[in-house]
């Protein structure tokens, strides 16, 4: 019989309680004992996570929670799809292609996205931008973690394909427009992208 360490045999311990949590969508605790333990789920442990999912939500009645289920689906399947790596799990920015209107510029302090800054977008008003970020961060168990705003602008998609940020936010001031820039231009690096004003 092969004599296990306890070392090893409490890391397999915490390697299934680090699945069972991303299959309860408690991403926060599960990095957290991924970085505790110095491990990562395999991609096709992820696989395995990710179809169960799919087939409880085929037999279940989850309609009411279609969107948030579909949030946190689309988080595991970023997370495999990145090799495993947290960083993948929240996206950094989100802004639809042709996007016309208000962008947000969020810090999350405490918790395993401390640090993390990320663009925010899809609301008439600054403030419900950051309010959509709060709620999305807690629906995906980020639950010691706290949203910062940096500030607000606009952006326009132009015809043309430039995109433009411009203006500021009444409730939040300016963000660094700059940065702004920066992360829209990671996931646009075909577009030109301007400031104004």
């Amino acid at each position: 019989m092969i004599d296990v360490s306890p070392f090893f045999a409490s890391q397999a311990v915490s390697y299934k309680k680090m699945l069972v949590l991303f299959a309860a969508f408690e991403f926060g605790e599960a990095l957290k004992i991924s970085k505790q333990y110095n491990i990562l789920p395999t991609v096709a442990d992820m696989d395995q996570v990710i179809d169960n999912l799919i087939k409880q939500r085929e037999s279940e009645d989850v309609t009411n929670f279609s969107h948030q289920f579909d949030l946190r689906l689309n988080s595991l399947r970023r997370f495999r799809n990145g090799g495993c790596d947290p960083e993948t799990i929240l996206e950094k920015i989100i802004l639809p292609e042709g996007y016309n209107g208000k962008i947000l510029l969020v810090m999350f302090k405490g918790g395993i996205l401390d640090g993390r800054v990320c663009l925010r977008s899809g609301d008439m008003w600054h403030r419900e931008i950051l309010r959509n970020t709060e709620i999305e961060i807690n629906h995906l168990g980020f639950f010691e973690s706290v949203v910062y705003e940096l500030g607000g602008a606009h952006v326009r998609f132009e015809k043309n394909k430039d995109i433009v940020i411009f203006g500021t936010s009444d409730d939040f001031g300016s963000c660094d427009k700059a940065y702004a820039a920066e992360l829209i231009q990671q996931i646009f690096n075909d577009r030109h992208i301007m400031i104004a004003g």
